[in-house]
């Protein structure tokens, strides 16, 4: 059956029904069965079965994902009236979802099957990242989300998918510069460059000296460069590091630091100085003088000063929903380490996860780590977000203790800081199961005296795992009121610090703190005792409880404490700072969609104490899509595009300033937001407090290695670039937009300079790196009988196909329609990989196959010039028509 029964499934109409099909088709030789099997997937959109079509749908055990309180996993059966499917025979039933589907990966892979007696097994045809059993997008109706009206507000859909030629008008602004227009990234304070003087590095008599200070920096210089280290200076041909204090202006402020770096490259003395006052600092003029490097391994004269906009330059890896190996972390934190970003942040579990092991209660990574077709989840957790019913790499998987310490030791040589997250008391599912499966086995061995140690639930509360009225539940939601919650953050928070200790010293523990259910604790009878006269139908009270908690514990290890800006509040009411006792309290404040009225959450935070990392959803999920495309991979609850741009545009020193784009993709304004006086935004008051800002990719639809190169690259650049670099253009908009054009004017030429960086530089740097950064797709139109293209970064090469794939031709500005439907692509910077494909439909009389222009031409009518005369002798002619 699951080699042969195949499955399609359709999104007919988002506008109006909502509704979806799902066709099954017969392609064997034998009678699938009416009865005795249960097909298992996962969907996010809450689908429910129309009725009397022989089949029930059920939601198993759901879970807290995608900020929307929504199940995951279902089983779809058939029932008795169900008739038998024959060979060759097709069958289709109609769904109507809870929630809007307009992308491709909103469908998750590997559907199965699974019957009393027999192996669960996975529909090959759904098998596979390709998920090409769903069907086309091809109508607004199914790309579109809403299309409704109301008196006050309009909720109507305003993306559309690009047209080739749309996204050639968005790129037209694009200058090519023909090189790249900023010689280091992220922009230094500041640099001067002589391109006529330089130096050569690869002469092999240059070596680097060093204090002991910064021993290890001059190894790492050393190894890149392939020369020798020592400590005794020559006469020239020498890279040295000096102890010292750095300074750099910026807007009239001096601005110093333990990251502060001078690099000065002299040519007439052959000596190349870093200054710095720390090992941080020092490897960061190590990478500068690395990006500055030509091939050739020649650097010219140069004088660079540079200090960090931010102390906090962080990204996010969620590593629970779908797992990441030790492998992609390190290539994670080299490229991290490049462009000076100093902080990964390590999403260790969520509710489809427990990703670290922690030897004194190994159950966490025994039954928490891995993901299969167990319906009573003591072996195993769940298979969501489409792992398949046996235990497989990214939906199962954890790391050792030795993983854990290898990879900090890798990050710690790179300056880079992690900090561990264990989300709760919301999204624990997988610890509360292995918990649970721990006391099942406990109490088995006649060990009941030790099996509640760790329990995360109060088992006299007769709900805490079922659904209430409200479709609100507890499943995924660690109890605040019994002692063993605290036994088991209190063991969890002393193995990290075992782990950390040597390597990279513990400092700051990360607890979550997000989306708790509503529902959560109102029937359990330990926090009715705890709190007398609480009124349980809010999570203020227990909310902040678990905080202080958590708070103390880890206060007990001298750590910070770090925490998503919803586990430091309770609606827009921020818990007073003085409730706990850790030296630092980090807020991450994330949810700003504008319209929603929670963007001033950020400063409510910081005016009450609390330091704030900037990590707002519109611009810094990365796991947002790139284009409103149904094609283009990504999750689109926060925004249905957050190109590289985008995340290039923020400011997060003017907040308000970032309001682009409602949901609908409607215009905004910051008065729209703050009205005209300002007034009814919160204002800023502790600016200090603001310490940074992180890029977040959370994985429920990134599987692979690839998926998640691909939505972090090049958007992780433009993260380091604003936190690295404080732009001339930000924190210069007016709130009543009056010198709107001329920010955007001073934007746009410092966005050009940046996407030609990227497209003559970076992206090849990446490519030699190993990692598939997406490439963008091209712009294309006809004028005057000519194909133009471009694409978003210069420098890389737009391809047409006339022939539907089977052969590709290099374009250029003077290229003709050679076909009536072509099909173009973007080449990336090493040629290896290719963007999506994008189509074009010519209307105009056309030529045939590849035309050959512009530089290849020249190049190809030399070649045959040289052949032909070889072949005619000093006296042959050749006439070129």
């Amino acid at each position: 059956m699951a080699k042969y029964l195949q499955v399609k499934y359709d999104i007919i109409d988002n506008l109006q029904s909502k509704r979806a099909q799902l066709t099954f088709f017969n392609s064997g030789a034998h009678t699938v069965p009416g009865q005795g099997w249960s097909l298992y997937f996962c969907s996010l959109r809450r689908p429910g079965l129309l009725q009397d079509q022989g089949m029930r749908i059920t939601r198993i055990q759901p879970v807290a994902v995608l900020v929307f309180l929504q199940s995951c996993f279902h089983r779809l059966a058939p029932e008795v009236n169900f008739k038998d499917i024959a060979s060759g025979e097709s069958r289709s039933l109609q769904f109507v979802n809870g929630a809007f589907s307009v992308a491709r990966t909103d469908s998750f892979p590997n559907w199965y099957l699974a019957a009393d007696g027999l192996e669960p097994r996975v529909l090959v045809s759904t098998a596979g990242e390709e998920l090409s059993f769903v069907g086309p997008f091809d109508t607004p109706n199914k790309w579109k989300r809403y299309d409704r009206q109301t008196e006050d507000r309009d909720y109507r859909d305003r993306y559309n998918s690009l047209t080739p030629e749309e996204r050639f008008d968005r790129s037209n602004a694009m200058e090519d510069l023909g090189e790249a227009g900023k010689r280091v990234l992220p922009t230094p304070v500041s640099i001067h460059i002589n391109e006529e003087q330089y130096v050569h590095l690869n002469t092999k008599d240059w070596v680097v000296v060093s204090p002991a200070k910064f021993s290890p920096q001059a190894a790492f210089l050393g190894d890149r460069l392939s020369v020798s280290v020592t400590h005794v200076k020559p006469h020239s041909r020498f890279i040295v590091f000096t102890d010292a204090a750095v300074t750099a202006s910026v807007r009239g402020r001096e601005l110093s630091g333990s990251e502060a770096y001078a690099l000065n490259v002299d040519p007439e003395e052959e000596v190349v100085e870093i200054k710095a006052s720390s090992p941080a600092g020092a490897f960061y003029g190590a990478v500068t003088l690395l990006s500055i490097k030509n091939e050739n391994d020649t650097v010219p004269k140069v004088s660079v000063v540079d200090c960090p906009r931010y102390a906090y330059r962080g990204l996010m890896l969620d590593v629970a929903r779908n797992f990441f190996s030790v492998r992609d972390v390190m290539a994670l934190l080299e490229v991290m380490s490049l462009y000076k970003l100093n902080t990964l942040h390590l999403h260790l579990s969520d509710d489809e996860g427990w990703r670290l092991q922690i030897p004194e209660i190994m159950e966490l990574t025994e039954v928490g780590g891995r993901r299969c077709h167990d319906l009573q989840e003591n072996q195993c957790i769940l298979p969501f977000l489409g792992s398949g019913p046996t235990p497989a790499p990214r939906g199962s998987g954890f790391y050792t203790v030795e993983d854990y310490r290898n990879m900090l030791r890798y990050a710690a040589d790179r300056h880079i800081r992690v900090i561990p997250e264990f989300d709760m008391p919301g999204h624990g599912h997988a610890a509360i199961r292995a918990m649970e499966a721990r006391r099942n086995l406990q109490a088995a061995n006649l060990s009941s005296d030790t099996s509640s140690r760790y329990s995360l639930v109060d088992h006299t509360d007769p709900s805490w795992d079922k659904l209430d009225e409200s479709n609100m539940y507890t499943d995924n939601a660690v109890n605040p009121c019994i002692p063993s919650t605290y036994n088991f953050v209190s063991t969890v928070v002393q193995a990290l610090v075992d782990m950390h200790r040597d390597v990279m010293p513990l400092t700051a523990y990360h607890f979550g703190g997000d989306e708790v259910p509503a529902g959560a604790w109102r029937n359990s009878t330990a926090c009715a005792a705890l709190l007398p006269g609480l009124d349980l139908s809010s999570n203020a009270d227990l909310k902040k409880y678990f905080a202080k908690q958590v708070s103390n514990i880890t206060a007990h290890f001298g750590l910070d404490l770090a925490v998503w800006e919803d586990g430091l509040m309770e609606g827009n009411l921020v818990f007073e700072r003085s409730l706990l006792p850790n030296g630092q309290v980090y807020a991450y404040a994330w949810d700003n969609i504008w319209e929603w009225g929670r963007a001033g959450r950020a400063y409510q935070l910081a005016n009450a104490g609390y330091k704030v990392v900037m990590a707002q959803a519109t611009h810094l999920y990365f796991d947002q899509p790139y284009e409103p495309d149904p094609e283009e991979r990504g999750i689109y609850w926060a925004s249905r595009v957050t190109s590289t741009k985008k995340t290039f545009s923020f400011m997060p020193s003017d907040l308000y300033a970032n309001a682009d784009f409602a949901v609908t993709g409607a215009p905004l304004k910051p008065q729209d937001l703050c009205g005209l006086d300002g007034s009814q935004c919160v204002v800023l008051k502790r600016p200090e407090n603001i310490i940074g800002m992180q890029g977040e990719l959370w994985s429920e639809a990134v599987r692979t290695r690839q998926q998640a190169d691909f939505m972090l690259f090049p958007r992780v650049l433009a993260l380091a670039e604003r936190a690295w670099h404080e732009a001339e253009w930000e924190g210069t908009r007016d709130v009543d937009n009056n010198n709107t054009r001329a920010v955007e004017e001073e934007l746009q030429q410092d966005w050009v300079q940046f996407a030609n960086t990227l497209g003559y530089r970076e992206l090849d740097r990446l490519d030699r790196l190993g990692i598939e950064y997406r490439v963008p797709p091209p712009g294309v139109k006809i004028s005057n009988g000519r194909l133009l293209t471009n694409v978003e970064f210069p420098g890389l090469q737009v391809q047409y196909s006339p022939d539907n794939g089977a052969t590709w031709c290099d374009a250029s500005n003077v290229t003709k329609p050679s076909s009536p439907k072509m099909i173009f692509r973007t080449r990336s910077a090493s040629g290896s990989r290719y963007s999506r494909h994008i189509i074009l439909l010519v209307q105009e009389d056309v030529t045939s196959g590849c035309v050959i222009i512009g530089g290849q031409l020249a190049t190809m009518l030399l070649v045959l010039a040289g052949v032909m005369i070889g072949s005619a002798g000093v006296g042959g002619h050749l006439h070129l028509l």
